[in-house]
């Protein structure tokens, strides 16, 4: 072979490469793309706001099936969560109910999560993991983490921060038939 400066070579392997992995399906080691249904999470409510839910509750995201749902990971330690938070807010004005948003609290304990709500008003339930099952599905390393999901539970939009907020609302808006 001769010598390539430009590195021209290495995208035919690299485009084999990629190639190979999305042909292989979905990878359980890699999240969820668009569509992919979101596996089961046991929760417990530590804010019950805007549901008929109570403190200590434990419920399943399963339990919210038939729905578009609303994710949003947030702590109260975290600045960018307060508008994300506002965002979230808007779209459960917006959207009545035909969306159920729910907070999931992370890295954060319920008392700081009250203490935040409290100051910032709540519009929507606020959960914590009891099985951790989404923090890994999705590898959340930082949020504030906004996912939605359509009545199947399948991922529909999927986004860190306040990024794409109008993107989000023409998403939701495909996704409720609006």
């Amino acid at each position: 072979m001769r010598h390539d400066p430009a590195g021209t070579q290495r995208f035919p392997t690299a485009a084999l490469l990629l190639a190979l992995l999305f042909a292989s399906g979905c990878d359980p080691d890699l999240p969820p793309g668009f569509g992919d249904r979101i596996p089961d999470a046991e929760l417990e409510v530590v804010d019950p706001t805007g549901s008929d839910w109570h403190v200590g509750q434990r419920i399943r995201l399963s339990d919210l099936e038939h729905q578009a749902v609303i994710l949003d990971f947030w702590a109260s330690w975290c600045g960018p969560c307060k508008g994300q938070h506002a965002f979230v807010s808007e779209l459960v004005e917006r959207y009545g109910d035909d969306l159920q948003a729910v907070g999931i609290l992370h890295d954060d304990t319920p008392e700081n999560a009250l203490a935040w709500l409290e100051a910032q008003g709540a519009s929507y339930p606020t959960v914590r993991e009891v099985d951790g099952t989404l923090e890994s599905t999705f590898w959340l390393r930082g949020i504030p983490r906004f996912v939605m999901l359509d009545g199947d539970r399948r991922l529909s939009w999927d986004m860190m921060g306040m990024w794409g907020t109008d993107s989000a609302r023409v998403r939701l808006d495909q996704l409720l038939g609006r």
